[in-house]
């Protein structure tokens, strides 16, 4: 992970290519998904938190589907399961980074970290460094141009939107992916519907 994550390609090869391995890189994110969908549907037992939950279902799996679609459409379908292996083990790269910046803005000045500007600081690094690594594991992994793994990376960031505004259209007063990663924020808000 770390080696992808500093842009070494020869990382890839740590990642098996086998449907064992990507369903040990999905394990830990399906696990969360659990705990986060029990504290949604014990603090709101109603049927909007169970459309709440399908949602994030949805958000975990959806990369994976558009991915797969273009991966058979390039030609590439061979290399699919080590890429999403490693995309989704890649991913916690991304947190391990925004920790690492959250650590030193705290030393460099705590009020920053504190601040909204910080957190707009904090939040677009990381955002930033994602669709990078995003964009790097694809390249890699699945041997694209660079032009394709852009590609790739709109297509995974759209189908996201397109789920979203889907989502918000049906029920425009939910904020269905934050309130499921923040029920118990939600809750002390009294935001929890």
């Amino acid at each position: 992970m770390l080696l992808l994550g500093r842009g070494r390609a020869e990382g890839i090869a740590y990642f098996g290519n086998t449907r064992d391995s990507v369903l040990s890189a999905l394990a830990p994110r399906l696990a969360l998904w659990l705990v986060g969908g029990g504290l949604t549907i014990g603090y709101a037992p109603q049927p909007i938190s169970g459309v709440k939950v399908l949602f994030a279902l949805c958000l975990i799996l959806l990369p994976a589907v558009v991915t797969h679609a273009l991966a058979k459409r390039w030609k590439r379908e061979g290399l699919w399961l080590r890429y999403i292996t490693a995309a989704w083990w890649t991913d916690w790269v991304t947190l391990l980074a925004g920790l690492v910046v959250a650590l030193l803005m705290a030393l460099a000045s705590p009020q920053l970290l504190e601040s909204p500007t910080g957190e707009l600081i904090l939040n677009g690094i990381e955002f930033a460094y994602s669709l990078w690594l995003t964009w790097y594991v694809a390249r890699v992994g699945l041997l694209l141009r660079r032009g394709q793994a852009v590609l790739l990376v709109l297509a995974i960031i759209g189908s996201l939107g397109l789920l979203a505004a889907v989502t918000a259209l049906f029920s425009p007063d939910q904020r269905a992916w934050h309130e499921f990663l923040y029920p118990l924020l939600m809750q002390q808000q009294g935001g929890g519907h």
